[in-house]
């Protein structure tokens, strides 16, 4: 599985790096109207949905879905998908940006509509880089590179405002405070994979050697003798994303390397992670923090 994964992680890269190529546009842009701009935004209607950049405006909402693939890419409609040739000639196929656009919009405007809010919900696919080619059947949804949205948004302003400043801000708070952090499934999980089958051990923050020693207060590399005294927390942290919870004292000794029950007790209060079950079967649990 592990090229699997290493695709996949180049992939989830590749998606935040375009978002934040637009991220990039957006900070350097005063827009005339009052706007509010929402990154990574999860929220619940009829089901989860995940908007990667919102932008709020008194007339209406514009979702842009951020596609950061390289290749040439081509949107089939039936079925919707979109196609990647790699220089290699090797086909991939991903889910249509289209129909995700359009579930999105869907969901959101349900979301909208459960709160009396009456405000129209557009969509854009934006590209990440002008480099991208892309073939695509006729379509009504505007695909864009991150430079043009400014543009764009500001040709769909008409200044007949739906809402006041007020409510417009106030949306936006309801949007921040009803956002659902993402909390991945466990990858172990995900592709089936057996913990034993996972290296152990803590990794060196400086020259990513794994399998760093505890000697006295600090841990010491074997390859480059870097010291760090900190570097079994990202092994934890490593630790929840691998497997599922609650993480033990016995089972992060294990998969740390750890020798010492106190020192790993101590550990695991010191990163703020929360408690459950009596003493004896002590487990701990990853709160996930919120993004936007």
């Amino acid at each position: 599985m592990y090229e699997t994964l290493k695709q996949r992680a180049v992939s989830i890269k590749a998606g935040f790096g375009g978002e934040q190529e637009l991220d990039r546009v957006l900070e350097n842009y005063e827009f005339p109207m009052s706007t509010y701009i929402l990154n990574d935004v999860s929220l619940s209607s009829s089901s989860l949905f995940q908007i990667d950049t919102l932008i709020l405006t008194p007339e209406f909402a514009l979702i842009c879905e951020v596609k950061n693939i390289a290749g040439e890419l081509s949107v089939t409609e039936n079925p919707p998908q979109l196609l990647r040739i790699t220089e290699s000639g090797r086909i991939s196929g991903f889910p249509s940006p289209l129909a995700q656009l359009t579930n999105t919009c869907q969901l959101f405007e349900d979301w909208l509509t459960a709160k009396n809010i009456n405000l129209p919900v557009l969509g854009c696919v934006v590209l990440a880089y002008p480099k991208q080619r892309l073939s695509i059947f006729k379509t009504t949804v505007p695909i864009l590179f991150p430079s043009i949205i400014p543009q764009h948004v500001r040709s769909l302003y008409t200044n007949q405002p739906l809402l006041s400043t007020e409510e417009l801000q106030s949306l936006a708070q309801s949007i921040v405070k009803e956002h659902r952090s993402y909390a991945p499934n466990p990858i172990s999980t995900t592709y089936s994979i057996k913990p034993k089958d996972f290296l152990t051990g803590v990794d060196c923050p400086l020259c990513n050697t794994l399998g760093m020693t505890k000697k006295g207060q600090f841990w010491v590399c074997p390859s480059c003798n870097h010291q760090c005294t900190t570097a079994h927390q990202q092994a934890i942290l490593d630790w929840f994303l691998l497997f599922e919870g609650p993480l033990t004292n016995n089972e992060c000794r294990r998969f740390c390397e750890i020798h010492c029950s106190q020192f790993t007790r101590q550990a695991l209060l010191n990163m703020n992670l929360t408690p459950v079950r009596a003493t004896k079967n002590r487990g701990y649990i990853k709160q996930h923090t919120q993004h936007r």
